[in-house]
């Protein structure tokens, strides 16, 4: 109980820690953005503005008007005409009257001893606009009209000395508040700033205690991640030794079998001892496999590259695994293209396994049905280079799966979707989705830095690429069809069997499609036959009278090729040669080759 409630505690602490340091971050935020209009300098500044131009536009105006006045106690009669100058300076006192009622200026004085800064204001402009005739007389000549401006201006500067008064005294006023005010706000900056601080320190404490959390789970991982590897490394070293242990017996095993099979007379006796030695070089190669995956999965697998027949090592793994597609009824064909060269470098243990372990998972999916491997050059290009082995050159080779079989279920199409190396997916949990043996195929593949893609239809067949890095002087080309001369016809089932038998074909015959009408023409016209062989596979259902017209084409000097399972159906009659499935390119070229 008490190592259940610890780590439970320290989650707990965690989360607390974590949750107050969500809140510390908040309130700072808050508390931040509280300081931007505190810290304003706007409304110090609109204060001093007041205060400066209130009392300099009053003392101005002031100061105009005693201009004013001395301009006109100094003019004379040699002074006339004033050209303006009487209008110049009178402008210039109500110029000051219009800065001191417009704007914030104005807005601001109006507020000043409870407006009477503006009723004197009003006065003394209302004063001036009357003056505004004396001066126009002036303008005229008339010097009669100084004394009556004198006069008006004398009795104004009482009251504009009262106006500057008041309006210092409001400006001081004003400033006085706005100190007041500002004292407030700095109180409050000083009060946040001791609340930042404090939240600052536990901010720091609360960091220093994440940090330790965080070592410690820096150390515990670190200490997982030591236990997974050895975990993983001794899980290498049992299957390693569980396969040293198996394959000497099953090895023996095998041994025995084939050398029994050798003294054995009867055939099913050799039949039966075949089919048990291909099964114990099945579980050879799935031991193999499944201790490549622990490899894989402790990142510990290494290619073992070299040079070989391609087309040798691909027919014996189709061969090997002959009873298990015997058991689904299922039609196998092996065909490699002619532009791939006879010797390649790669990983053949490794080949061997993919293709083995791949078509023990697709057979079950394949009953009564065709399957083509096919092997070809590959228009992929190479993303991760592999090591060479020799000084040929790497090139991207695909192996092609294609069957007409149930299709690929839902759960191993989603799983052979996903990146079989993404740390989220496990090999765990790939094995529990689509099974050992297509997730050993999937990680197989990606180990060879090659890649897996399908195309799958429900009732209708799948195809599966594996495009795989090889070692390739350079692909052949294609061989003309003027340089082949031998004929061969296939009696057509309009099956996809036929597409993989003139696939197969191709390379070394000039093939023909030949229908039950056009075999049925042929035979009655006595026209005479332009191939040598009819391949003849078991969709083709024969009557009597096809049987006779065969015989007919045997006695023109045509040979016939047809399946085992036919030549057990109609036992009748004899055709020159029979073939087994799988089918392979060395298969046929023997058979046909027999006969020449």
């Amino acid at each position: 109980m008490a190592t259940e409630q610890g780590p439970e505690a320290n989650k707990q602490r965690k989360r607390t820690l974590i949750n107050f340091l969500i809140i510390c971050v908040c309130c700072s935020s808050l508390l931040t953005f509280l300081l931007i209009p505190l810290a304003d300098n706007s409304t110090r500044l609109n204060a001093r503005q007041v205060f400066d131009s209130s009392r300099w536009h009053s003392l101005q105006l002031q100061l105009q008007t005693y201009r004013l006045m001395n301009y006109l106690s100094d003019l004379s009669a040699d002074d006339l005409p004033v050209n303006g100058n009487a209008y110049f300076q009178y402008d210039l006192v109500l110029s000051r009257v219009d800065l001191l009622r417009k704007g914030d200026l104005g807005r601001h004085i109006r507020n000043f001893a409870n407006g009477r800064a503006t009723r004197l204001l009003n006065i003394i402009s209302g004063e001036l606009e009357l003056i505004s005739l004396n001066i126009e007389h002036l303008e005229n000549g008339r010097l009669d009209q100084v004394p009556i401006i004198m006069e008006r201006l004398r009795s104004l500067d009482s009251q504009i000395t009262d106006f500057v008064v008041i309006v210092n005294q409001g400006a001081n006023d004003y400033v006085t508040k706005k100190r007041a005010e500002l004292d407030v706000q700095l109180e409050c900056i000083q009060f946040i700033s001791l609340i930042l601080l404090g939240i600052s320190a536990a901010l720091l404490f609360m960091t220093f205690k994440l940090s330790q959390v965080f070592r410690q789970s820096l150390n515990r991982t670190a200490r997982l991640e030591q236990r997974i590897e050895d975990i993983l490394n001794s899980k290498v070293d049992v299957i390693s030794r569980i396969t040293s242990e198996l394959k000497p017996a099953i090895t023996s095993i095998i041994s025995r079998l084939s050398y029994l099979k050798q003294d054995s007379a009867k055939e099913s006796t050799q039949v039966a001892l075949e089919r048990v030695t291909n099964h114990n070089s099945q579980i050879l190669t799935l031991l193999d496999g499944y201790h490549d995956l622990i490899l894989i999965e402790a990142n510990k697998l290494k290619p073992h590259i070299s040079e070989g027949a391609i087309r040798d090592h691909l027919e014996y793994t189709i061969q090997a695994l002959e009873p298990t597609f015997s058991a689904h009824n299922v039609r196998v064909i092996c065909q490699v293209d002619p532009r791939i060269p006879s010797l390649v470098d790669t990983d053949y243990k490794r080949l061997h396994e993919i293709l083995t372990v791949l078509l023990l998972q697709i057979t079950p999916l394949c009953v009564d049905a065709e399957l083509m491997l096919n092997i070809r050059p590959s228009t992929l290009p190479i993303l991760r280079v592999p090591e060479k082995h020799n000084d040929k050159a790497i090139k991207m080779v695909q192996i092609s799966l294609k069957d007409t079989g149930e299709g690929l279920p839902e759960a191993i199409q989603s799983g052979l979707r996903s990146n079989p190396f993404n740390p989220t997916n496990t090999v765990a949990n790939q094995i529990q989705q689509m099974g050992l043996g297509f997730t050993l195929c999937h990680l197989l593949i990606g180990s060879l830095d090659g890649e897996l893609h399908f195309s799958t239809t429900q009732g209708k067949g799948s195809e599966i690429w594996i495009d795989l890095p090889m070692g390739v002087n350079a692909f052949a080309n294609r061989p003309g069809a003027d340089n082949i001369t031998e004929s061969i016809a296939v009696l057509s089932s309009d099956t996809f069997l036929d597409q993989g038998l003139e696939a197969l074909l191709a390379s070394s015959y000039q093939v023909q499609l030949l229908s039950e009408e056009q075999l049925t023409m042929l035979v009655l016209n006595s026209a005479d036959v332009s191939f040598s062989w009819l391949l003849i596979s078991d969709k083709t259902t024969l009557s009597s009278l096809q049987l006779e017209y065969l015989k007919q084409l045997q006695r023109q000097s045509v040979n016939i090729i047809w399946c085992a399972s036919l030549a057990r159906k109609y036992p009748e009659f004899h055709a020159e040669a029979v073939y087994h499935y799988p089918i392979t390119a060395s298969q046929l070229a023997a058979l046909l080759r027999s006969q020449d």
